[in-house]
């Protein structure tokens, strides 16, 4: 039964027809150039595929820094401050403290957990000082319009106050030295605000009793010298006498 060959070209009729003429048989190319710069069309479901999966890039909502800038400056204009009367409270409380107290410490503090502020506040009760959390907007509510209101540059960042009624100010520091993450900024010491620097040089400073003591050794000692001058013109007059009346 013969093999039937699909022939597909000249060269393959001579190969099937006379197989020994296949050596001197050269295929040449009889199609065209393959042309690979023209667009070849696609179908119209791709082109369909293609327009409705196409890319659209979204749009820029930011804002530039002036209009950023400008944003703020109209929402801090519009701001109202809105009534608190918890805050109200607080801020009335702080500043009692501020009127009675004799020293109030304003304390940055950073990184400070729940038991090392129990610890602390512990150590400072020992010395009658009370440990306050006051938020910045409280405290400056407190020292509004007050005496006081040059304290508004310390309250800066996380800060918590110290005070007690008489000014406790070496304890506080010797407290603060062994508490690395407590830092002392300032405060008000018998009315007067001072900065760190200041309080540090007055807890060098001698207790009260021992200035009075002080004063007195000093008042008594110009007394004995002032007796000690009127009396010794007297006591020269009667040694004179004595000297006096024993010759005659």
């Amino acid at each position: 039964m013969a093999t039937l060959t699909r022939i597909s070209s000249a060269a393959t009729a001579v190969r099937v027809v006379c197989p020994t003429l296949d050596h001197m048989v050269t295929q040449v190319r009889y199609r065209k150039t393959i042309n690979t710069r023209s667009k070849k069309h696609i179908s119209v479901i791709k082109a369909k595929l293609l327009s409705v999966t196409k890319w659209k890039a979204p749009q820029d909502t930011r804002m530039t820094m002036a209009e950023r800038c400008g944003l703020r400056k109209e929402r801090l204009e519009e701001t109202v401050v809105q009534e608190n009367p918890l805050r109200d409270l607080m801020a009335k409380e702080a500043r009692y403290v501020l009127e009675t107290s004799g020293m109030v410490a304003v304390l940055h503090i950073s990184d400070f957990s729940g038991p090392d502020r129990r610890v602390f506040c512990a150590k400072l009760k020992e010395s009658d000082i009370t440990v306050r959390f006051w938020s910045n907007s409280v405290a400056g509510l407190a020292v509004q319009d007050t005496p006081y209101s040059t304290l508004t540059t310390l309250m800066v960042g996380m800060n918590m106050y110290a005070h007690s009624p008489d000014p406790q100010v070496a304890p506080l520091l010797k407290v603060l030295k062994v508490t690395p993450q407590v830092s002392l900024l300032g405060g008000l010491v018998d009315g007067l605000l001072m900065s760190k620097a200041d309080m540090e040089h007055y807890a060098q400073l001698p207790s009260m009793e021992q200035c009075h003591g002080q004063v007195v050794s000093v008042l008594s000692a110009g007394v004995g010298q002032t007796s000690q001058l009127l009396l010794n013109p007297l006591q020269q007059l009667s040694r004179n006498l004595q000297q006096i009346s024993s010759t005659a």
